[in-house]
């Protein structure tokens, strides 16, 4: 604004006959703006061709020039708008239509859109160790979130290949619930070598006495447990909780659907675009 208010005070000095001198003067003792006399008669030129509006001129080129055809654009809006997908998903999901983008330009048509549900991670280099079995089976993963109202979502992860297996909801977290869960999904998917848990209670905390631990035992499965205070061991199963928090209006609400999408429809960025029950039920993985 500052800017806008000199020029046309340069403009009415010499409109009352004040030479550049004169204006350079005023200009630098009442605003404290410095200018050469070069820009001064560029700004009489631009005054004289008339309808000025003592603004700069904008940068917007007149024509844009798109990386993708509009149509293109649409259908990334009615994904995103449908699934609630990443940018890396909606690649994949495209380039199974025939469309190629980058992952940067999804990411730029969501934020343009207002469709960005903001991440405090993006821009920031993240360093990390990934461990996973080889094999399906090799070890499951179990935790539970609790929900505003009370209720426990506890689901149930296959390590190798992030196949969800089982997803309960009970409005206790106890040891009883949760080798009821276990037990179906073993009844559905077979017995897994291993279950990795954190320390709490409902696992038996610390203890290798506790009711989860002789269950383990009976079943024939090592149980193994996080460490004290590293969250991240248990990474792969607090991600999906987060998932589907995030994903489940998209599902109607409805967390078998949910299951049977992310498992057979949505693209999963650790295993290179692949769905986990491409790699599950891929006969190369049980060997």
């Amino acid at each position: 604004m500052k800017k806008e208010i000199v020029r046309r005070e340069a403009i009415k000095l010499r409109l009352h006959n004040k030479s550049y001198g004169e204006i350079k003067k005023i200009l630098k003792e009442e605003y404290d703006y410095y200018i050469s006399t070069k820009q001064l008669k560029r700004w009489d030129i631009r005054f004289e061709d008339g309808d000025w509006d003592f603004k700069d001129k904008s940068t917007k080129p007149h024509r844009i020039y798109y990386k993708f055809f509009q149509d293109d654009l649409f259908d990334v809006i009615s994904l995103r708008t449908k699934t609630g997908y990443s940018s890396y998903q909606l690649k994949v999901k495209l380039e199974e239509k025939g469309i190629f983008m980058s992952e940067s330009t999804i990411r730029n048509i969501i934020k343009e859109s207002h469709l960005s549900r903001g991440n405090k991670m993006e821009g920031q280099r993240l360093k990390w160790v990934r461990f996973e079995r080889k094999h399906p089976n090799s070890m499951w993963q179990i935790d539970g979130t609790q929900l505003d109202d009370g209720t426990w979502i506890l689901p149930v992860i296959d390590d190798c290949t992030r196949y969800c297996l089982a997803i309960g909801i009970c409005k206790n977290m106890t040891t009883e619930n949760v080798t009821k869960l276990l037990e179906q999904a073993i009844k559905m998917h077979g017995k897994p070598r291993e279950i990795l848990t954190d320390n709490g209670p409902e696992f038996g905390g610390r203890s290798k006495d506790s009711d989860f631990d002789k269950w383990c035992k009976r079943q024939g499965i090592k149980h193994i447990r996080s460490g004290i205070h590293k969250p991240t061991t248990v990474g792969k199963v607090s991600r999906i909780q987060f998932t589907i928090g995030y994903e489940l209006p998209y599902c109607h609400e409805d967390y078998e659907y949910f299951r049977y999408r992310y498992n057979h429809e949505r693209p999963h960025r650790s295993l290179y675009g692949k769905t986990p029950a491409e790699l599950y039920f891929a006969f190369h993985k049980l060997f």
